[in-house]
């Protein structure tokens, strides 16, 4: 995102509210601990434009232009963003950001003391349920503003000291920039090609590729990435598309010093792109002396004019597919892999985004047809099993399939294998966690998870994590480090009634049932179809264990009123 404040204003460096500062330089919404605060990532731009020109009118078209840039989008987006940062801000009465009618948004530079305490960050920044005001407890500014103090300069000396704790094996590879003529999704598309094979590499700590997504637009230094995520190695690289040529220039930047340590500059027909990237990830391993097997002779080959057109449509929808979790992006990426499984039948990319982008729909209940999406994606991944079974999107695809058909075992042994060939990957550990949580292995679960959220800190799918660890924590009795995860999830992805139901139920098992009987409230309202029965009826095992833990969440959820 490029930053165009008014050139006559000085800007702050910091701007804070009980319990978060909005930190300019880092581009980062922290909590009181100094952690980002989970405000997906679009609405944390916008945030962060409004921060910019605190204190002033920031127009509509000028929130859509620096946002979404050429994407077209309803202003019902921004809408959408400007509500998401109000609930983690906690600003129901809009003195935060402000609407200023036919004009605009503006952040206040000094917010208004609250008018009512809060008892902890938690209920802070969420509209659920937030507790009774208790006068005694009007200090919290103050207590708030010290602890605030102390995260800053938590973050500050982590920061100064991480580069020499980094591994000498780390790395993190900052979204690639396109010239005129490359377009976003095949600039992603080559950076996420580079990630996968470095994915693979055992030994060596790599962030993942939803949490390096934040960093796209953002100019950012490496040295400022590798203290942020504690890696020695940042690569950082530019693609440029003309006609049928590719240009592409890659560094691998050691993060102390900010010298580039290796780098490529290769122009190349687009025919030879996947050859391109396995010999860039050859000169990074080589710089790194890391061994990586056969990745780059994999992909070493040439494709016929055909195979391009199908790639590059593959990669679009792969864009689609990673971009957020929306029925709509699901559905465009499906409509783009069939696309360019007519144009080349053979294509693993292709037939891979083919079964996830279904078994995706069924997962989510998003599928018109459920029994078709299940028989398209048993095809794909049927069809990939026989051209590369070892590939990691075979690997998925199947794990995706083996999820539909509730095969527990099936999942984590598949996650197994991905975790063994692809450790850096934090799909891996996602399969293993969504499979451990059925079979009554709770803590392993919880382990699976958060080893997917260290990988990939700012992944888009970071919610799901914070709601299958909220899960796992119930089923042990942990409520109120429930509570805690559930918030966190149901705050980032509101669109999932399931955890707002289990963190009501934690909420009621710590006495605090008023509170819970608003969220099943809340929770109802947004989401009118979802039952009782949808509980049981998604949340399918044999395991005694994971059956009473589901069956008390269903129980209390009808207790504080959820319709049967």
């Amino acid at each position: 995102m490029q930053r165009e404040p008014d050139p006559g204003l000085k800007l702050p460096q910091r701007l804070a509210w009980p319990g978060f500062v909005l930190d300019l330089v880092r581009g980062e919404l922290l909590d009181v601990e100094g952690r980002p605060s989970g405000l997906r990532a679009q609405a944390l731009r916008v945030l962060l434009v409004l921060g910019e020109q605190a204190g002033q009118v920031v127009g509509k078209d000028e929130l859509m232009r620096r946002v979404w840039g050429d994407v077209v989008v309803t202003e019902d987006s921004l809408v959408q963003a400007i509500g998401d940062i109000r609930r983690v801000l906690g600003d129901t009465e809009h003195q935060v950001v402000r609407t200023v009618p036919r004009r605009g948004y503006l952040l206040d530079a000094e917010p208004p003391t609250p008018t009512h305490a809060v008892a902890e960050p938690a209920a802070a920044h969420t509209p659920l349920a937030v507790p009774a005001p208790e006068p005694q407890r009007r200090p919290w500014a103050a207590i708030a503003g010290a602890m605030l103090l102390l995260a800053a300069i938590g973050v500050a000396v982590w920061a100064a000291g991480s580069h020499e704790a980094a591994p000498r094996r780390s790395l993190a590879i900052l979204p690639f920039d396109g010239d005129d003529g490359a377009e976003g999704w095949f600039v992603d598309g080559v950076n996420n090609d580079l990630a996968a094979i470095v994915a693979t590499w055992t030994g060596v700590k790599v962030i993942g590729r939803g949490t390096m997504a934040t960093y796209r637009g953002r100019n950012a230094d490496p040295r400022t990435v590798g203290a942020e995520l504690g890696v020695r190695h940042v690569v950082t690289g530019r693609a440029r598309r003309d006609g049928e040529r590719v240009r592409l220039a890659v560094s691998l930047v050691d993060a102390r010093s900010g010298h580039v340590a290796w780098s490529e500059l290769r122009d190349v027909p687009r025919a030879e792109l996947p050859a391109l990237v396995g010999d860039i990830a050859g000169g990074i391993a080589r710089t790194l002396t890391v061994e990586y097997g056969d990745a780059v002779a994999d992909d070493a080959r040439r494709l016929a004019p055909h195979q391009v057109q199908a790639e590059d449509l593959a990669l679009q929808g792969m864009a689609e597919l990673l971009r957020t979790v929306s029925r709509e992006g699901w559905e465009r990426a499906r409509s783009l892999f069939e696309a360019a499984v007519a144009l080349d039948p053979d294509c693993v990319r292709c037939l891979g985004g083919v079964s996830l982008a279904n078994t995706n729909l069924v997962l989510w209940d998003w599928a018109p047809d459920r029994g078709a999406a299940i028989t398209r994606a048993e095809e794909a991944a049927a069809r990939l099993s026989q051209l590369d079974p070892t590939r990691s999107i075979t690997l998925m695809a199947h794990a995706s399939l083996a999820h539909v058909r509730r095969d527990w075992l099936g999942v984590l042994a598949i996650g197994d294998a991905l975790v063994a060939h692809f450790p850096n990957e934090p799909t891996s550990h996602h399969h293993r966690c969504s499979a451990l949580l059925r079979l009554g292995r709770f803590d392993d679960g919880i382990a699976a998870c958060e080893r997917a959220m260290r990988i990939s800190p700012r992944d888009s799918r970071v919610a799901t994590w914070q709601g299958l660890i909220g899960f796992n924590q119930f089923q042990l009795g942990r409520h109120a480090a429930a509570e805690q995860s559930l918030r966190a999830s149901v705050l980032a992805n509101p669109r999932v009634p399931f955890y707002g139901v289990v963190l009501a139920a934690a909420l009621a098992e710590q006495g605090r049932r008023d509170e819970a009987a608003r969220l099943i409230d809340e929770t109802a309202a947004r989401h009118p179809a979802y039952r009782q029965s949808s509980i049981a009826g998604y949340w399918v095992a044999t395991d005694a264990r994971f059956l009473a833990g589901r069956d008390r969440i269903a129980a209390l959820a009808a207790e504080l009123g959820l319709p049967p």
